[in-house]
């Protein structure tokens, strides 16, 4: 009887070299939620809020989109979180200016490439994506000259903890997202920046004995 073949960790038959392997199949991208709820669900948000932000910044990877713009399969479209559609088109509805924060890509045109195949470039107006090593307050300091708005009027949505910590120093209102922009993360924020505004602290002024789980709980 003939040798059954070996598979790996991840059930693959060991026995077939590695380029002729089949790449394994990405599950579907999660189906966008309903737009139109979505967004009637934020107004309704902001609406419940005595001040608002002039600005709200997001990051790309991990934050409007579940993956790493150099890591999508070229065959693969670009795709949202569920609730980020919504929530973009609500924030434009009440006149929100909406910028973006990101490095996204080593490759140039890859990020703005996406915005535009999935129908959302129009809707912001700073669009500083560029690579760099550094947290984000490059990125941060171009926004501020590009439209005028100070930093205390800004909010700010991202996946990386290092870039909340520099951008919160700008005096940026800063959620951490785990999966993504949502409902509960936009609640979040806009809370945390009605608190900000109305409270007689700076927003310089560092947590409780410097602690990096305030950061992550808020």
């Amino acid at each position: 009887m003939a040798a059954r073949p070996t598979a790996d960790g991840e059930g693959v038959d060991a026995s077939v070299p590695w380029w002729r392997r089949k790449r394994p199949r990405r599950p579907p991208p999660p189906p966008e939620a309903d737009a139109e709820a979505v967004k009637a669900e934020a107004l309704e948000l902001m609406a419940a809020q005595p001040v608002l932000p002039r600005l709200v910044v997001f990051d790309l990877d991990h934050t409007l989109w579940p993956f790493q713009c150099d890591r999508l399969p070229r065959d693969e479209p670009p795709y949202l979180y569920p609730q980020a559609r919504g929530i973009l088109s609500a924030l434009k509805d009440r006149g929100i200016e909406i910028a973006i924060a990101s490095r996204a890509s080593r490759t140039k045109g890859v990020a703005k490439s996406f915005l535009q195949k999935l129908g959302i470039h129009f809707m912001f107006g700073a669009q500083e994506i560029f690579y760099t090593w550094s947290p984000k307050s490059e990125h941060f300091q171009s926004i501020h000259r590009k439209t005028g708005v100070p930093f205390k009027c800004m909010l700010f949505f991202d996946d990386e903890i290092r870039n909340i910590i520099a951008t919160r120093k700008l005096g940026v209102s800063c959620v951490l997202v785990e999966k993504g922009i949502t409902l509960d993360k936009l609640r979040t924020g806009l809370r945390n920046y009605a608190n900000s505004a109305n409270s007689s602290a700076s927003p310089n002024a560092e947590p409780a004995k410097g602690s990096i789980s305030w950061y992550l709980n808020h």
